[in-house]
């Protein structure tokens, strides 16, 4: 048995040296064509009505249950018919807590204390492999459904965010020179599925969903202290971790949560660093040998310096490998104190450089 694992290991660390580790510096500006779609939500509207032009817009894309490899769509289909529970809501149940699994977010400052926040998001694994062209199924269908969604109020933009369509919550957003967030997942004992358990069957409903907190702040919160206390106070249906930028000096942190309690608070300016970063796993601990995208984003972070903090330095670092891998999805950037909010589809190409699955 011992033997069998050692093997698996030198495997890994051989693979490990063919796919190494990246810090470029060209893949910016990426093609204009590459940039997502934007849609607006109006908050002044009937809830009934405010997601019409997005519903219409991608009335032409297949259902979310259509895109998921056989037999699954049908199967949730069923469920569906079954129980009388909304189609999205067994999709949303089945594929949220896979969507979000893998995912690299960063909130780094400049030397003049401006912030930026950015992040990549992963999705698609164990829902099935295209063999044919080397790519998770899953991720490769729901990247027509990426979309940029601004939510005004009064005529104007109250927050920004990127979503897939038909999904109303939010992994990734930005309220202007206010605070901006994102969410990864978080392996836990006691995770998502339980929370939805109690949900469900009406044990516990005092408990908030990940994604819906976060536009709960985005169209409430007034500031970037109110944010951090919220996030790590309110009790949830799954462990995560929040990251959350705000507009001034040293305003980044990364919230390690619980269902129940926060973990642990990381903040900018912590071991002298000027960013903040987190994938998947504890960042104080030391991650595992199978999946570590930390440390190489770390690495890439410290060579391009705190005076090369812009848009183009750091899209450079989430297209740099491992960050960038078979599932990242999209890359977005955000501005606190401006409100430039950019979001660009990725595809890790192996034409270009072998990929990691993940």
């Amino acid at each position: 048995m011992l033997n069998k694992i050692i093997s698996l290991l030198l495997i890994f660390l051989a693979i490990q040296g063919i796919f190494g580790e990246q810090c470029l510096d060209d893949q910016w500006p990426p093609k204009p064509e590459r940039a997502v779609p934007t849609y607006v939500v109006n908050l002044d509207d009937p809830p009934m009505e405010r997601w019409n032009q997005v519903a219409t817009a991608f009335k032409s894309e297949p259902a979310m249950a259509d895109t998921l490899p056989a037999p699954y769509g049908d199967e949730m289909k069923g469920i569906s018919q079954a129980t009388g529970l909304p189609l999205g809501e067994i999709v949303l149940y089945n594929i949220f807590y896979e969507a979000s699994a893998l995912c690299t977010s960063m909130v780094a400052q400049d030397q003049y204390g401006n912030v930026f926040h950015v992040r990549n998001l992963d999705f698609g694994v164990f829902v099935g492999w295209d063999m044919s062209n080397n790519t998770w199924i899953l991720t490769e269908k729901l990247r027509t459904l990426i979309a940029q969604i601004n939510f005004t109020r009064n005529g104007e933009v109250l927050y920004k965010t990127t979503t897939f369509a038909g999904f109303i919550g939010v992994l990734t957003g930005l309220k202007p020179n206010v605070f901006s967030v994102s969410v990864n997942s978080r392996t836990s004992f006691d995770g998502g599925y339980a929370g939805l358990i109690e949900w469900i069957f009406n044990i516990n409903r005092n408990q908030s969903f990940i994604t819906f907190a976060i536009r709960d702040m985005l169209t409430k919160a007034e500031s970037f202290d109110v944010v951090v206390n919220y996030l790590s106070e309110t009790e949830l249906l799954a462990p995560c971790y929040y990251i959350v930028g705000g507009p001034k000096p040293k305003q980044g942190v990364v919230i390690t949560r619980e269902r129940t309690k926060v973990v642990n608070i990381t903040r900018m300016g912590q071991d002298n660093l000027w960013f903040v970063i987190e994938t998947n796993y504890d960042n104080w601990k030391k991650q595992p040998f199978f999946d570590d995208r930390l440390t190489p984003c770390i690495k890439c972070m410290k060579i391009k310096g705190q005076d090369h903090v812009t848009f183009e330095s750091l899209f450079n670092v989430l297209s740099s490998r491992p960050m960038l891998n078979a599932l990242t999805v999209y890359s977005t950037l955000m501005e606190l104190s401006t409100g430039r909010y950019e979001t660009y589809w990725q595809h890790c190409r192996n034409e270009d450089a072998p990929c990691l699955p993940w």
